[in-house]
């Protein structure tokens, strides 16, 4: 091959040989688009098998999630030199991050009268930034 017809695509691509299009006798055979086969939104609504799916549902259905708790008080335990020690905090969701608080040990008055405090808060109503700020002023 010469340089002139390297660049040259009719020296590479010979229609002459094969056909544009392949026959397929299948769709002379058709005779009504009913007998076609269907996509999507060409099916009607009676040919539908089944009438209890997705949409189609009549009835009204439930689909509520149960609300996950956005703050809490945990009761953890550490071990050191074999032994287990409990222990209260305070924990509350920030985005998908766990923030805690330490409250005291479970053998402590103060820290149950500190967990009680904070549960106290929590039935009324306050956001887990006030209770935050709360336990930090006890230091």
């Amino acid at each position: 091959m010469n340089q002139p017809t390297l660049f040259d695509l009719q020296a590479f691509t010979k229609t002459e040989d094969t056909p544009v299009y392949a026959y397929d006798p299948f769709w002379d055979k058709l005779d009504t688009p009913q007998d076609s086969h269907s996509v999507g939104e060409q099916i009607s609504e009676s040919e539908f098998p089944c009438k209890s799916v997705g949409e189609q549902v009549a009835t009204d259905t439930l689909k509520t999630a149960p609300q996950h708790d956005t703050h809490w008080i945990e009761r953890y335990w550490v071990e050191r030199s074999g032994n287990k020690y409990w222990y209260f905090r305070y924990c509350w969701m920030q985005g998908r991050k766990i923030h805690r608080r330490y409250l005291g040990s479970v053998n402590s008055i103060i820290a149950r009268r500190k967990k009680a405090d904070v549960e106290v808060w929590m039935k009324n109503g306050k956001l887990p930034t006030e209770i935050k700020q709360l336990i930090q002023d006890w230091s």
